[in-house]
């Protein structure tokens, strides 16, 4: 190839006018996120704002990006990447029931989608695609029944993969009932919280006999009232007494909950050991017991009885980063301490085998410094990152052959799925743009993290962490700007095209 001194002027001056235009394109865009945050006219908080191009990894804007911010679930987005970096994508949570002489023993594998309302609708198994909690449940035990056993010692529940504490004592200590604080343990299960749903009687306490995992052995207190004047409303709730499972129902039922009113269940693995022993014994085998199995006790073996459940990684991440389950969230950090320590998995070593994934994966020492992990989900205030090394962390995957495809799957579409199905709805905002984003919220933060990628391939990352919001109006207002800055990326990103092609 020969280039005349008139081509390689027409090149140089080429080349000038594009990175001109370039340079220009991100001067836009930091003016439009800077006039963003001064329309949102926040009075106290401090807004952190990164954005990334995602093919070379230079930072294109950055306000107060290396400031440490609370993240709230936006740590899903370290925690889910670090569990797919270090498990692998082939992964699958495992959980099975094995028979040990007269012993049943489930061994379960931390899985957060064992026993989960939302997947056990489109679970299929035999033929049927569907299922309720005590249809899954008979899976197990129609399989005792027909192996022919008749009488069972015991049931024991070895959760062992995890340690025993199943609350983190960074959580709101007000808020332990909230379905968003259901416990952590080795053995999951319905999510690790109770469904109610009352009904109207003709009686003053409405009918609360339909919740579900049923347990008949609970006793559970009701006070709650079925007055329907014309100034009444649905207001039920439930309590429990910590420490246990005494459950109180409060509250009026006026109408029909199609919604569940929820609240945590207490050390799943021994209350679903005693489940199954109760579905067994319904089923006509004679059970003589149920606990959960003690640290001392040789490994679990057995004859396999039943099918064993799995659950996908990909599906674990996707209901992470998607539908903001928390306890997705605080299965996988634990799982991957296990994972790399061969020790029951916790808040410690969890935390410990993410922070080093994110220094290897970074390699960037500074960057890997501005994050400190307290928990998986993000619901202890003492998490701490920096808008800067979100995006550097979510542009590690843009480039991640192996995990990056299934990693940026799992977060969801703005305005079509997840928390974010009913932001970003009006599609000329984003100018062709999908934009995929992972939503953030607990008391006075607001942060929205993804990627903003356009038709032909070109992809940026965000992060835009607001903290210290006050007033009535502070989340909506926070909510607003950050659609701001996200149209305005994807405004730049299609202008920034047009420009270099028009030259």
């Amino acid at each position: 190839m020969q280039i005349s001194f008139r081509n390689l002027r027409s090149f140089i001056f080429t080349s000038f006018v594009l990175l001109t235009v370039a340079a220009q394109a991100v001067a836009d865009l930091r003016d439009d996120v800077l006039l963003a945050i001064r329309v949102a006219d926040f009075r106290d908080a401090t807004v952190g704002v990164s954005v990334r191009d995602a093919e070379s990894g230079s930072e294109l804007v950055s306000i107060n990006a290396d400031d440490l911010m609370i993240p709230a679930s936006n740590l899903k987005l370290f925690t889910t990447g670090a569990a797919l970096h270090v498990l692998g994508p082939q992964f699958e949570f495992k959980t099975q029931l094995l028979l040990d002489g007269d012993k049943l023993i489930v061994v379960s594998d931390g899985d957060p989608g064992f026993g989960d309302p939302q997947l056990l609708r489109i679970m299929a198994h035999d033929g049927i695609t569907g299922y309720d909690v005590e249809q899954f449940m008979a899976i197990w035990v129609d399989s005792v029944v027909e192996a022919g056993i008749k009488v069972i010692s015991e049931v024991v529940v070895d959760d062992r993969v995890f340690d025993r504490n199943f609350i983190h004592p960074d959580w709101p200590k007000d808020q332990l009932e909230r379905h968003y604080c259901a416990q952590v343990s080795g053995l999951n299960f319905h999510l690790n919280v109770f469904y109610f749903y009352p009904r109207l009687s003709n009686k003053v306490r409405p009918n609360i006999n339909y919740y579900f995992p049923k347990a008949p052995w609970l006793e559970i207190i009701n006070r709650g009232t079925t007055r329907r004047g014309p100034d009444e409303r649905d207001s039920a709730w439930v309590s429990r007494k910590p420490g246990t499972n005494d459950l109180t129902f409060h509250g009026n039922v006026k109408g029909t909950y199609r919604k569940p009113v929820r609240v945590t269940c207490n050390n799943m693995p021994d209350f679903f050991a005693h489940l199954l022993m109760d579905r067994l014994q319904k089923a006509g085998v004679q059970v003589s017991a149920a606990r959960t199995i003690m640290s001392h006790e040789t490994k679990s073996q057995g004859q396999q009885i039943g099918p064993v459940i799995l659950t996908p990684i990909s599906t674990v991440i996707t209901r992470c980063n998607r539908e903001s389950v928390n306890l997705y969230a605080e299965a996988l950090l634990k799982r991957v301490g296990h994972e790399v320590t061969n020790e029951p998995g916790s808040w410690e070593n969890g935390t410990a085998i993410v922070r080093h994934t994110i220094h290897n994966r970074l390699g960037n020492p500074n960057l890997a410094k501005q994050i400190r992990i307290s928990d998986g989900s993000g619901l202890s205030r003492d998490n701490r990152v920096a808008a800067q090394t979100m995006t550097a962390w979510l542009n590690t995957f843009h480039h991640d052959e192996i995990a990056g495809e299934m990693f940026i799957k799992s977060i969801a579409i703005a305005g079509r799925e997840g928390t974010v199905r009913n932001r970003f709805r009006n599609e000329e905002d984003l100018h062709g743009a999908e934009v995929r984003a992972k939503s953030g919220y607990i008391n006075n933060v607001s942060c929205l993290s993804g990627y903003v990628t356009m038709p032909d391939g070109q992809r940026k990352s965000f992060s835009i962490l607001v903290n210290g919001l006050r007033g009535n109006d502070a989340l909506s207002h926070a909510k607003k700007m950050q659609e701001r800055i996200v149209s305005a990326i994807a405004w730049n990103m299609a202008g920034a095209v047009v420009q270099i092609q028009n030259n």
